[in-house]
């Protein structure tokens, strides 16, 4: 997609606040003008359609690369996908499931509860929980392949 991850004012179309930006404030405001960028807009409109959102990616230092990170960043917008009372149990995305696909350098045991990396469960709370649970999507166990570098062609 060659998505942008930097979020800023091209976020927008519309300016609230010329003198400091204050981006919470400018989605709120492009919420009620309908003035989000073509770009984030479109990404928006995907996430309203569809049923199941599927995050595919490596397990990047314990959390999201930096650009599905940025996309999140841009795209899970205050005043259209969260913000006045609607998060969790009451979110904007209920009704909808989100699940984990991702691939880790190390094996199975590193992510174990007595690994040495930690549960994978925990390292993936903060996206799980914090990003999907919190816009409402009911949040499906996650698919983990573990040390696919390490991993031959029958494996």
């Amino acid at each position: 997609m060659n998505f942008d991850p930097v979020s800023d004012r091209r976020n927008f179309i519309t300016v609230k606040n010329p003198d400091y930006f204050k981006q919470q404030e400018e989605e709120q405001y492009a919420t009620q003008m309908h003035s989000f960028s073509a770009d984030i807009q479109a990404e928006i409109d995907k996430l309203f359609w569809c049923n199941v959102l599927i995050f595919q990616f490596p397990l990047w230092w314990f959390g999201l690369p930096g650009i599905l990170k940025g996309w999140v960043d841009r795209v899970f917008a205050m005043g259209i996908i969260y913000g006045g009372g609607r998060f969790y149990d009451n979110g904007v995305l209920q009704g909808r499931k989100a699940m984990l696909s991702l691939t880790t350098g190390g094996p199975e045991t590193m992510y174990s509860p007595t690994g040495l990396n930690g549960d994978i469960n925990n390292i993936l709370f903060p996206i799980n929980h914090g990003i999907f649970r919190f816009v409402g999507f009911d949040v499906l166990p996650p698919f983990v392949a573990y040390a696919v570098a390490r991993r031959d062609e029958e494996q």
